[in-house]
């Protein structure tokens, strides 16, 4: 991009940021929600920040970022004080993140393209499964350089050990412990990191496109 081009798409992004953040104050809330499905790249962190999302230096938000429960649950707090992303993390296309209770990824993680951290389930509809399935609600928790792929689903409570991997279109419902690999639903541990045995799979093969 040439010097001309970049100042630019970073002029673009700051009226872009300006303009939705009068919006959101304005408006409330939802309509930052709304705008971040189809933002400008360089106005996400600024406006996520604005809103009360803690987010490090040179985390970067590749395009569309899918926001839920941040006013509509019991424990939402009408902002985005429940997000918290770390330096140097990259979060892919069409990220969903559930705000109803906290999300903290720790510095230099990758959550690829169309993963979904949940925070909360709560079949509040049918009395029967209300009683089958009551309510619950956890933080979760993605390590220092944790790479979680493509498609994946990390349910309610969730920690992910540092430099561990999730494997694309997994679905997991538990800790995983450091540098290790989860695959499958629901996703079990099929490889230690730390001995070094990463077999000939690729990384692709593992986590899919970011």
């Amino acid at each position: 991009m040439t010097g001309m081009r970049l100042w630019t798409f970073l002029a673009a992004g700051y009226l872009s940021y300006v303009a939705a953040r009068l919006r959101g104050h304005v408006f409330g809330i939802s309509s930052v929600v709304r705008y971040l499905r189809n933002p400008h790249p360089a106005a996400t962190v600024r406006l996520l920040r604005a809103f009360g999302a803690q987010v490090g230096e040179r985390a970067v938000f590749k395009r569309s970022l899918f926001l839920d429960n941040v006013w509509e649950d019991r424990e939402s707090t009408g902002d985005l004080r429940h997000l918290q992303i770390g330096r140097n993390c990259y979060i892919g296309d069409g990220v969903f993140l559930d705000l109803a209770n906290r999300i903290h990824v720790e510095d230099n993680a990758v959550i690829a393209a169309r993963a979904a951290i949940l925070t909360h389930s709560d079949c509040n509809r049918s009395e029967f499964l209300d009683r089958c399935f009551p309510r619950s609600s956890g933080p979760v928790r993605i390590g220092q350089g944790a790479w979680i792929g493509f498609g994946a689903v990390l349910a309610a409570g969730c920690r992910i050990g540092g430099e561990s991997v999730v494997a694309a279109g997994s679905v997991l419902r538990s800790d995983t412990p450091p540098r290790s690999v989860y695959a499958g639903v629901p996703a079990r541990k099929i490889r230690d990191l730390e001995t070094g045995d990463a077999g000939t799979t690729t990384a692709t093969d593992v986590v899919g496109p970011l």
